[in-house]
């Protein structure tokens, strides 16, 4: 009798428990994004997922579609201007507007054709390489001769070797799927580092993939790593992360930058409300990319 008692009481208590939790994140998301947000948080969990979480990323998705079309698939300025793109759905539903116009991480952009200037690079391994908006528009620029690209989502792969063709690139770029430390070493282990540039952008992954034994033996590379320190609860990883850098590198942080929108002609016709939510990249918070010098 007691035993019953004590199993419904449990399971009342459970229920609440998780009531509660549901009830705390559903708060957390109508602060944020309000009533919208709360629709398409249950659209995209019960119906079909849209990458939307609110109105605001669903206009930007509409008005980067019309840059698209007006672009013809082709970055219109800036330093990856000409290059041919065809965006994956997977990665740029709220992006590409700033894809098409150039201005998706410029900062970077000039970042890494500096390196490749200075140092006179050859060889460019992107990690997280997405449709390849990187790595396709500095091989077709001429910025470097050969492309390693990782990807781990299938349909960004596809569209990342559709983006190779356009731009007659496939011989100049190889593509796998998941990159660690193994992987890495046994495909790049004869790469002469000294001209080889890492362009890393792994959701977080990057503060478990550079640990002392990677350090080592990638230490006469180059990197630039996009850092989401927000995705990575322990701090400890994140201490580690820079311990292991600082012992085999030279470090420089770049923060992203303003974009003004009133420098493209092609944007005349839309209202500064458009122009603005086009320079947006959808980043959850203020980002920073480390850049790591070997110290030889």
């Amino acid at each position: 009798m007691y035993f019953e008692y004590f199993f419904y009481i449990s399971i009342i208590l459970i229920f609440f428990i998780f009531l509660n939790k549901k009830l705390k994140k559903y708060i957390k998301i109508y602060n944020k994004n309000g009533f919208d947000g709360l629709w398409f948080y249950f659209y995209n969990k019960n119906i079909r997922k849209t990458g939307f979480n609110n109105f605001i990323d669903k206009k930007k998705n509409i008005i980067g579609k019309k840059i698209e079309k007006l672009s013809k698939n082709k970055i219109l300025y800036g330093s990856y201007s000409g290059t041919k793109i065809t965006s994956s759905f997977e990665w740029s539903k709220t992006d590409l507007s700033a894809k098409y116009l150039g201005t998706y991480e410029s900062q970077v952009q000039e970042k890494i054709i500096f390196l490749s200037k200075k140092f006179k690079l050859k060889n460019l391994i992107d990690l997280g390489a997405a449709e390849g908006y990187h790595i396709v528009s500095l091989l077709n620029k001429g910025f470097f001769s050969k492309g390693i690209a990782y990807e781990i989502n299938q349909k960004s792969r596809e569209y990342l070797k559709k983006n190779a063709i356009a731009n007659n690139l496939l011989k100049k770029l190889v593509i796998y799927k998941e990159a660690s430390y193994e992987t890495l070493k046994k495909n790049l282990g004869e790469i002469n580092q000294k001209k080889t540039l890492f362009l890393i952008d792994i959701e977080g992954n990057e503060f478990y993939l550079f640990n002392d034994k990677f350090c080592n033996f990638f230490s006469k590379c180059f990197f630039i790593i996009e850092c989401h320190e927000f995705n990575i609860k322990n701090k400890r990883i994140i201490k580690n992360f820079y311990n292991s850098i600082k012992k085999r590198f030279k470090i420089e942080i770049i923060k992203d930058i303003s974009k003004d929108p009133f420098n493209f002609d092609i944007l005349d016709n839309f209202s500064d409300d458009e122009k603005y939510l086009m320079m947006s990249e959808g980043r959850p918070k203020k980002m920073q990319w480390v850049v790591l010098y070997p110290k030889y």
